[in-house]
């Protein structure tokens, strides 16, 4: 094992909005990840010293930032992530969620939202500014997944395959016996009828 994998692990979300980050989250989350959304940057360091108990110490932590997070401002979320790298005692990633511009005014347009940076505009104006306030943190990402092309499912197995731990890929099997005078079970996938054995 090495030094870094015993490291807690600390992984920043963000990117542009519209572009999976929820999603993101929560499969982090049925990772078993601590997850935390939009965190203002000012409580950033509070949340990585807290004090937890002995046996959830090594539970990796996500934190979802992007530009709706109170005092967003990429280039002093950089400089934070370099002083906690530079500080040690956890494995500090980032994991920037990119879209192309067309896809993400469709999504908008399907969900019927307005895009954070153009209330009042075309969601293309706002696209446009987040993306240029947004490259600073893209460039400076250890993981960039392009959710263009992604459906939400192809995306959850994207984060499964870079997250999650070896061993949670495989898949889980529950058997269950049960009589047909009380109904089918409701959960139930497959049902094979074995009364003929």
């Amino acid at each position: 094992m090495t030094a870094a994998a015993a490291e807690p692990r600390l992984l920043l979300v963000t990117g542009l909005s519209g572009a999976g980050k929820s999603t993101a989250l929560k499969v982090l989350e049925d990772l078993g990840w601590e997850v935390v959304d939009n965190l203002p940057l000012a409580l950033l360091d509070a949340l990585i010293e807290a004090p937890v108990k002995r046996s959830e110490a090594h539970r990796p932590i996500a934190v979802g930032i992007d530009s709706r997070s109170r005092g967003f401002r990429p280039a002093l979320l950089v400089k934070q992530i370099k002083e906690l790298r530079e500080n040690g005692g956890r494995d500090v990633q980032t994991l920037f969620l990119d879209c192309a511009g067309a896809e993400l005014e469709r999504r908008f347009s399907e969900t019927r939202r307005r895009h954070p940076m153009a209330e009042d505009r075309p969601a293309a104006d706002g696209i446009a500014r987040e993306r240029e306030m947004m490259e600073p943190l893209r460039r400076w990402a250890e993981h960039v997944v392009d959710t263009t092309n992604y459906s939400s499912n192809d995306l959850q197995q994207e984060v499964r395959q870079r997250f999650g731990d070896a061993d949670e890929g495989e898949p889980v099997l529950n058997i269950l016996s049960f009589g047909f005078a009380r109904g089918l079970p409701r959960n139930a996938d497959l049902v094979f009828d074995m009364r003929y054995l």
